[in-house]
């Protein structure tokens, strides 16, 4: 399986995909959902690097000038507030040995469309009969966005993983309901948060944006 997926003028890095997801490859999706979730989770359980490392920055699409990075958080919240290198050498603590995961965007454009189409995956730190999404944008040190969005209600799960248990997987390859808006030029942050109806962190990421 190649870990680096090239199709439509984009590149796609993460950690589960393969030739597969590409236009027009349908046949044998299923075995490849069950390989891709295997392959995932013995990558995630996988032992890392010596010396108490961050964990590695990931890319999810690149295309001519534009690039998603991104880098999983740490076991604390706070280090999706600050910068992960700084509070993991005053506070001594480890990321957490499943907190790593696979993300990628189909899309990778100026003008971001709506609903465009992604590929997640993790094994799950908590149960998430609910989750929730909070997301913060910043340029240059200053906000310019914040937001929350409900992922999995009680009363509205919204995708099929939603119910699961602390120590399964997941995996979502399809489309998410954003807004459409062009992407000006510069360097951005955007910091990433999920958490459970206990408002324990199931999920947390550094992303940079950079289009120029």
């Amino acid at each position: 399986m190649s870990l680096l997926d090239k199709g439509g003028g984009s590149t796609w890095t993460t950690l589960f995909i393969g030739p597969c997801y590409r236009a027009g490859h349908t046949q044998g999706l299923r075995a490849m959902k069950g390989f891709a979730a295997a392959l995932l989770i013995w990558t995630l359980l996988s032992p890392r690097r010596a010396g108490g490392e961050a964990w590695p920055t990931h890319t999810a699409c690149r295309n001519g000038n534009l690039q998603v990075l991104y880098q999983s958080c740490a076991d604390s919240v706070d280090v999706c507030l600050a910068t992960e290198k700084a509070v993991l050498q005053s506070s001594g603590s480890s990321p957490d040995p499943l907190q790593d995961f696979g993300f990628s965007v189909d899309q990778c454009a100026r003008q971001l469309k709506p609903n465009i189409n992604i590929r997640f995956g993790m094994v799950l730190r908590e149960d998430i009969e609910q989750l929730f999404l909070d997301v913060a944008l910043f340029s240059k040190g200053l906000s310019i966005l914040n937001f929350s969005y409900p992922v999995c209600e009680v009363d509205l799960p919204k995708f099929s993983f939603c119910g699961r248990r602390k120590g399964e997987q997941i995996y979502y390859a399809g489309p998410i309901n954003n807004p459409g808006f062009e992407i000006p030029e510069g360097d951005y942050q955007v910091l990433l948060e999920l958490y459970n109806q206990d408002h324990a962190t199931v999920a947390c990421a550094n992303a940079t944006v950079l289009y120029s």
